[in-house]
């Protein structure tokens, strides 16, 4: 059974190379955490959730990202990736 890391492994690495992601002008990051999580106040208690992560981010420059690419295992449908790629 393919999971996840191979999935990534053996598609979207590739594919992301082959695309040209992997240059001096353009580049992604991998298993990239890039938010601290939301704040969320409840009365007088300060809560901060869960950080979001991808499994690649990819960037026009080093600090500014353009798009988030999510893998999924091959058992799982290309659909339950969308809502935690748009999250």
């Amino acid at each position: 059974m393919i999971t996840e890391a191979d999935t990534c492994r053996k598609y979207v690495l590739p594919k992301l190379t082959q695309a040209g992601w992997d240059n001096d002008l353009y580049s992604f990051t991998e298993q990239k955490t890039f938010t601290d999580g939301r704040i969320i106040i409840i009365g007088q208690k300060i809560k901060r959730q869960k950080q979001k992560r991808a499994d690649y981010l990819l960037r026009y420059t080093r600090d500014f990202m353009i798009a988030v690419v999510e893998a999924k295992a091959a058992y799982k449908l290309p659909a339950d990736g969308l809502g935690q790629a748009k999250e």
